[in-house]
């Protein structure tokens, strides 16, 4: 068996790839080549050399794993790399090959779980010292490149308008993207740009929680896509942008779903961008131009300023902000943010906790039910359990109910990161670390708490994906079955429906201020028409495609019974539905005159 690593490396060293070409011995023919050094981790800071940052799968969702790796020389023999990676290596020796550079899966040895344990712990310190962070999304193509492009140019003029909105604590219900000039000095985002947007966010790399520690500890991040450094900055902001603005489905809309070659799918990680955007400004403390931004910005759940600092407060701080990102290894949701999460405790004066180190012999269950117990105790408090979803997602087996186990799926939360000036939700009036009639603890797998029974579910309305897919019956029905008048409140049924639909737990005004009416029923309109486009266009012909379109129409009588119900309502008339098809012609629908 070949002999790659010739020394065991401890917390005290790390090694370094030079990359070259070569000829392979065998097959005399040209390869990479990759030698290894061994350095001190003191040394660290006196050594100039880059760290990649790329996933170890298929770099693009629409791409197959591959069954077998390519061959590259390490150490001079051979030694078998998956093809993201080498498509990473052909191109670092195409642009840097005079700079060493940090590569997990060649610079770590895999099969020792003793060192892969050891050199997971010192992650930090290898990226925070790397002179330079280059993120490799996967092979260059013209898509992917337009999706760069677009985020320098948006990414550069942006910000500006994002930490306005940020810290007017408001954000821009926008769906029309002709409105970017008038609004934001800013021209419209294109058809290209909104696909190059898209096939940019699609690709998997959004999704590590690894690379939280990997673009947060150095200041000089860069994406690296045929031969052109960008800053990564420019997609992060770009993100926020399209968040904070209300653009981005606007421009999801806007791509053609027919284009050959593109692989459309829901999970567009726009919103993980952002976040990890967020946290890498929040690591970058007084030199982030978003340092006073962020403060108007609650990460902790409301439970900043209730608790002291602690470790515990700090991985809070994570998982309420990243909760969606994916680790091949479950158990990796915690120990991924490891590295991270030693270098933002330390600047507090802070250790963490013997259950936050990397253990790979520990169940999933045992460390998750660890950090949970972990921090509900130091916090005092069952905000932790709000990360807790329905059970159908749940996937490690014998976890205890009120433990989170973090779903590779995006949630909302009552308790994640928004503005300070909302304020934060405490129905049960508990004050952390004060005297309390009715304290909660902990017991093995058993939480002890007392609770009051507010009434039974009677309805439920769809699910995220169903209203993609511009289904809004369950939801009707509910509106329909409420009297006009929401008693306990005394606002408008309809009000309270559609402030419920947008988890609205914005305390800063009470009677809360109505937002703009009419930028959200255009929305609304837009989420239901929509798909009703994609079915007409998708269908076998333009005749069963408007039977199809007509069929589902027909289903769709609730509309019009809570338009006269609710005249204000934000959901559209089924006749104004069909004026917005194209196949059907507005003048063969009556509209009233507030609806035109």
């Amino acid at each position: 068996m070949p002999q790659y690593y010739s020394d065991l490396l401890d917390t005290e060293s790390f090694r370094l790839a030079t990359i070259s070409l070569d000829i392979d011995p065998h097959t005399e023919a040209q390869v990479l080549s990759v030698t290894l050094t061994t350095y001190g981790l003191s040394e660290g800071t006196e050594i100039t050399y880059n760290a990649l940052s790329y996933t170890w799968g298929s770099p693009r969702p629409s791409d197959a794993e591959a069954d077998s790796g390519t061959v590259i020389l390490l150490n001079g023999q051979a030694f078998e790399v998956q093809p993201n990676l080498y498509d990473a290596l052909v191109e670092l020796q195409a642009s840097c090959p005079e700079t060493p550079i940090w590569v997990d899966a060649l610079c770590i040895n895999q099969s020792d779980p003793i060192e892969r344990c050891s050199q997971v712990s010192v992650m930090n310190q290898i990226y925070g010292k790397a002179n330079r962070v280059v993120v490799w999304l996967g092979k260059p193509f013209p898509e992917l490149e337009a999706g760069i492009n677009a985020a320098e140019r948006i990414g550069t003029e942006s910000v500006p308008h994002t930490l306005r909105m940020i810290q007017d604590q408001f954000w821009g219900f926008n769906s029309d993207l002709s409105m970017m000039p008038d609004k934001y000095g800013m021209d419209p985002i294109d058809e290209e740009e909104a696909l190059g947007l898209v096939t940019l966010f699609m690709s998997n790399w959004f999704a590590r929680v690894w690379v939280i520690q990997e673009v947060s500890l150095t200041n000089d991040v860069v994406i690296l896509c045929n031969g052109k450094f960008t800053r990564f900055d420019y997609v992060g902001y770009t993100a926020a942008f399209l968040h904070y603005s209300g653009f981005f489905q606007s421009t999801l809309d806007l791509v053609p779903k027919d284009r050959p070659g593109i692989y459309l799918r829901g999970d567009v990680y726009i919103f993980h961008a952002e976040r990890i955007q967020l946290l890498r400004e929040w690591c970058k403390g007084d030199k982030s131009q978003w340092n006073r931004t962020l403060e108007t910005i609650d990460f902790e759940a409301g439970l900043g300023g209730k608790n002291e600092k602690s470790a515990e407060m700090v991985l809070l701080r994570f998982l309420f902000t990243l909760f969606g990102l994916q680790a091949s290894d479950p158990r990796d949701v915690v120990y991924g943010l490891g590295g991270i999460m030693k270098h933002m405790a330390a600047k507090d004066g802070l250790l963490l906790p013997s259950e936050f180190e990397p253990d790979y012999d520990i169940e999933v269950r045992d460390l998750l039910r660890n950090v949970a117990r972990k921090i509900i105790e130091e916090t005092d408090s069952l905000v932790y359990i709000n990360l807790v979803k329905c059970p159908s997602m749940r996937q490690t087996l014998g976890l205890p109910s009120w433990v989170p186990d973090f779903p590779e799926v995006i949630f909302n939360t009552l308790s994640s990161a928004q503005f300070r000036s909302i304020g934060t939700i405490n129905s049960s009036k508990h004050v952390p670390h004060a005297p309390n009639q009715r304290p909660f603890n902990i017991d093995g797998n058993i939480l002890n708490s007392f609770g009051i029974r507010l009434g039974t579910v009677k309805k439920i309305g769809e699910t995220y994906l169903e209203t993609l897919r511009g289904q809004r019956s369950m939801s009707g029905d509910i509106l329909l079955s409420m009297d006009e008048v929401y008693p306990y409140t005394g606002q408008p049924a309809d009000e309270v429906f559609w402030r419920t639909l947008i988890w609205d737990t914005d305390f800063t005004n009470r009677p809360a201020r109505i937002i703009r009416h009419g930028d959200f029923q255009r929305a609304i309109l837009e989420e239901i028409v929509h798909p009703l486009r994609v079915f007409h266009r998708e269908a076998e012909s333009p005749a069963a495609g408007e039977a199809l379109v007509l069929e589902f129409l027909g289903r769709m009588s609730y509309l019009d019974d809570i338009a006269a119900k609710y005249p204000s309502s934000i959901f559209p008339s089924v006749n104004l539905v069909k004026s917005c098809l194209d196949f059907l012609p507005q003048e063969a629908v009556d509209l009233h005159d507030e609806e035109i």
